[in-house]
């Protein structure tokens, strides 16, 4: 019988060329859509997953402040390692890493014929000796409990080592042991491992360094204040699974919060921690990181799990839309199978065989629809990753758990499209079929018919209105300058080069015709703000972390901020080395009135505490992402130090490629054979938004890709309407209906079904989008253009699907609807 049924429904679908193709064309790129977002989910989901044991993987964070939804640190102070490996016989192992500067490197002149090679590299990591042992990273060369023991140890990656020694030297296995130039020291160090680590990790890095080689005086700092570590622990495999376990190791973690951490900080000369404020340490799982943290101090931006989740709900409501469009176009030919079913079953056919025929024949299409769709997802695998910012690997087809996803879903798919079609052709009864009566049992009720019309452009109208929504947020919050201006200026990441010269090096700077003004600073917006200090008001025992920062007496200009009060640094006047310039934030959480002049203590009784004179106030500005609050900052006069800095230099307006070429000839001739690392401020401002922008791009494709499904829907319900009302159509022209009026009449139907999806679509999107603005300090308010729009838009097309239809049948001979009466 499988045969039989499967060699009928391939000779339908032979027979019915147009109708296969229009289903087949909705199927397949429904099942594409669905596998491109799945596969983006798949690999957004299987975050750092790859690592041998990553269930037994644990990152700890600190949760310190008064907000415990904000206030959360990626990263532990370094004595805590220490601490857990003591008191915590549960861990296993821990390991600490950090990134700590930027560094130019070389190859020895002897591997390179005598020729001066140097790479610039951002992505240094320094690991404890054992960090490879807690997360691999999938070491192709060297031993992984070796790999970082010496203290000129370096581990690359296979990227940066065919970078340095070429393709050939990695695949022939001749890099293990050479040696790189390490810094402007040119310290030797040597090669010991070579890491290929998969793109969906959390942490991206090019070098890992040995911690006790150079950074001794970071990692054996007793201080419990400094969170500057990034701290893995991996557990026994008793505790996993373990609710017990895991709380009593969580508990364990809190009383070395409470009896070292909360301790140093509450003793006299560390007062900075208020005795009702939160400090935990909590175990994160590592697979969790990046679709659920987006804590201070973070290797990198992570993913988002709303954005995910949006995904994957828009992927099940496109496929759920393919399914809709072949159950309408299915039930609009019923007319031409009425007389097939009314004769099969006169001849003794049983509906559950007439069921299996075309749930046979709905299978046939969702097999055909499925090859189509891979085809189709190869094809679009490209253009996909432009919009989403993923890469969909090259062999993505030959992942088991596509292939044995991808057939339960064809499966799904052909079950789902063709049950109501199946049942409700079954249903016709042979006499009136005979009689050319059609849909008049409950399976033919046109109600649902109508409803899935509905459904479908509920979704399509949702799609339409979010979509702009998210665009006209991300507009809104571009206009908003919020206290700077970011155009035209250039920020060179100065880690540690021009230091000493650096007055001299502004001046050259400023001597350039392109250059308006420049300034040196540890700090500026949409680059990392890592530094944090205690301050209080002298005389008060209440004190408060605030970001800080140092910046020279151009810093205001050169960024375009607003002094509201007092005066920015004065190089003429000594005293401004004391001096302090606080945001409004910083002014409000200290409760300062009448601020100028007030004496602010930073780091009370600590060995760097200092009494400093506040002079200016700056108007807030944003200078971290736009998903948090604006929050306090102190900003000292700037004088070069171990900390990492930035040039900030404002260029004339229409001048940005001649002030970059002159930046970077002076540059050249202060530093030579260091390369400068510089970004664009409007460019790094628009990083942040990547998510959003990469979330509104992908709305846009599967709009339209959900509206052209709909249609798909609506043509066939227009086409099962006309042929069920093909003679009232003839009656009504004979008797002088025009065909503009057999046109509004057939529309109007369709009409009403739009406007009543868009009075459905217009409070969920309203809904769901204001859920979405809650993520931004910054929020637009909703327009009602924008619904007023999306509707003008639906309906519209639905005239356009509906009247080609219509017409064509209002302009048909009457005859030849009439003459079988």
């Amino acid at each position: 019988m499988f045969q039989i049924h499967f060699n009928m429904a391939l000779r339908r679908l032979f027979k019915n060329k147009v109708f296969s193709l229009i289903n087949i064309s909705g199927l397949s790129l429904g099942i594409a859509v669905s596998l491109l977002l799945w596969q983006y989910i798949h690999q957004e989901r299987s975050y750092d997953q790859f690592h041998t044991d990553h269930e037994r993987i644990f990152r700890v964070t600190t949760h310190w402040g008064d907000d415990p939804q904000s206030d959360i640190y990626a990263t532990t102070p370094p004595p805590l390692r220490d601490a857990i490996q003591a008191e915590v016989p549960e861990v296993e192992q821990v390991a600490r890493v950090f990134k700590w500067n930027d560094s130019t490197m070389r190859l020895p002149k002897e591997d390179t014929e005598g020729k001066e090679v140097f790479f610039r590299e951002t992505k240094i990591y320094i690991a404890d000796p054992n960090f490879l042992e807690v997360m691999d990273f999938n070491i192709i060369q060297g031993d992984k409990s070796a790999a970082l023991e010496e203290l000129e140890s370096l581990v690359l990656t296979k990227e940066t080592a065919m970078r340095y020694f070429g393709k050939d030297a990695v695949d022939n296995k001749e890099v293990i042991g050479r040696t790189i130039l390490f810094g402007g020291n040119r310290t030797a160090r040597k090669v010991t491992a070579i890491v290929d680590p998969p793109t969906n990790s959390h942490i991206d890095f090019d070098m890992l360094v040995n911690a006790n080689f150079g950074y001794k005086g970071i990692i054996e700092q007793n201080n419990w204040a400094w969170n500057v570590m990034h701290t893995y622990a991996k557990v026994n495999s008793q505790v996993i699974g373990s609710e017990q376990r895991l709380n009593n190791l969580q508990d364990k973690l809190n009383g070395i919060a409470d009896t070292q951490g909360r301790a140093f900080m509450q003793t006299t000369e560390h007062g900075r921690l208020p005795g009702e404020s939160l400090f935990e340490y909590r175990l994160q799982p590592l697979s969790s990181i990046h679709l659920n943290s987006n804590y201070v101090r973070e290797h990198q931006a992570n993913g988002n799990a709303t954005v995910v989740g949006i995904l994957a709900t828009v992927a099940w409501l496109i496929l759920l839309l393919a399914c809709i469009n072949f159950m309408n176009l299915s039930t609009a030919q019923a007319s031409k199978r009425a007389k097939e079913v009314g004769i099969r079953k006169t001849l003794g056919a049983a509906r559950g065989y007439l069921v299996s025929q075309f749930l046979m024949e709905s299978l046939a299409y969702s097999l055909i629809a499925g090859v189509v769709a891979f085809g189709l997802v190869e094809i679009f695998r490209g253009p996909f990753a432009l919009i989403s910012g993923r890469e969909i690997a090259a062999d993505w087809f030959m992942q088991p758990w596509l292939w044995q996803s991808s057939l339960l879903l064809l499966v799904l798919v052909g079950v789902l499209s063709g049950s109501y079609p199946a049942f409700f052709l079954s249903s016709f009864k042979p006499i009136e079929v005979f009689k050319g009566k059609l849909g008049l049992g409950k399976g033919g009720a046109p109600g649902f018919r109508n409803a899935l019309v509905v459904f479908q452009f509920v979704i399509s109208i949702g799609l339409i209105i979010s979509t702009l929504l998210v665009g006209q947020q991300m507009s809104h919050v571009r206009s908003n300058q919020q206290g700077y201006n970011k155009e035209n200026v250039l920020v060179i990441d100065n880690d540690k080069e021009v230091r000493e010269q650096w007055e001299s090096f502004k001046g050259s700077l400023l001597g350039e015709t392109s250059v308006l003004e420049a300034s040196f600073s540890t700090g500026v917006p949409f680059q990392p703000y890592k530094d944090m200090r205690d301050f209080r008001l002298e005389g008060s025992n209440k004190s408060q972390g605030i970001t800080w920062m140092r910046a020279d007496d151009t810093y205001e200009d050169a960024l375009g901020l607003e002094l509201i009060a007092g005066r920015a640094f004065d190089r003429n006047m000594g005293t401004d080395s004391t001096g302090l310039i606080l945001n409004e934030s910083a002014v409000k959480v200290l409760g300062l009135e009448d601020p100028i002049g007030k004496i602010i203590i930073k780091n009370a009784g600590a060995p760097d505490e200092e009494r400093l004179q506040l002079i200016g106030i700056v108007r807030d500005f944003s200078f971290e992402s736009y998903y948090n609050d604006i929050k306090p900052l102190a900003i000292q006069n700037y004088f070069p130090n171990f900390q990492r800095d930035y040039i900030s230099i404002r260029l004339a307006a229409g001048k940005a490629e001649e002030g970059l070429a002159a930046v970077q000839a002076i540059w050249d001739r202060y530093q030579p054979g260091d390369p400068m690392v510089y970004s664009f401020m409007d460019q790094d401002f628009d990083a942040l938004f990547r998510t959003d922008q990469r979330l509104g791009r992908t709305l846009s494709m599967f709009t339209i890709l959900a509206i052209l499904i709909a249609c798909l829907g609506l043509f066939g319900l227009s086409t099962f309407n006309t042929e069920r009302r093909a003679r009232e159509i003839g009656i009504r022209k004979v008797l002088g209906a025009s065909a503009g009026q057999i046109v509004q009449l057939l529309s109007k139907e369709f009409t009403l079904l739009v406007g009543i999806a868009l009075l459905i679509a217009a409070p969920l999107s309203y809904y769901f989008i204001a859920q979405w603005l809650t993520t931004f300090p910054i929020q637009m308010t909703i327009p009602i253009w924008v619904f007023l729009l999306a509707g003008l838009g639906a309906i519209s097309l639905a005239w356009l699907t509906v009247g080609l239809q219509s017409f064509q049948v209002a302009t048909a001979d009457p005859v030849d609807s009439l003459k079988e009466e």
